[in-house]
C-alpha cells in the first residue's frame, strides 16, 4: 500500500549511519561490525520522494 504511494521504507541494517536517513537512539560495541555502521533497526523510517518522512530509529556500532 505505501509503495503505491510513493513512499519507500529507508535501508538501514548493515549500512553506514547517515544522520540524513537515521536517529541514533544507542552507541554500542559489536564484534565484527564496524564503528559507524547499524547494527539493528528498532523502527522502520521511511521516505517520500526525497523528503523523509520519519528517520529509522537504529543502534550503531561503536
Amino acid at each position: 500500500v505505501l509503495d503505491s504511494e510513493g513512499i519507500k521504507r529507508i535501508e538501514a541494517e548493515g549500512v553506514e549511519f547517515d544522520p540524513n536517513f537515521h536517529e541514533a537512539i544507542s552507541h554500542e560495541p559489536a564484534d565484527g561490525v564496524k564503528s559507524g555502521f547499524v547494527i539493528a533497526v528498532v523502527q522502520n523510517g521511511y521516505i517520500l520522494g526525497e523528503r523523509v518522512i520519519r528517520p529509522a530509529l537504529v543502534r550503531v556500532a561503536q
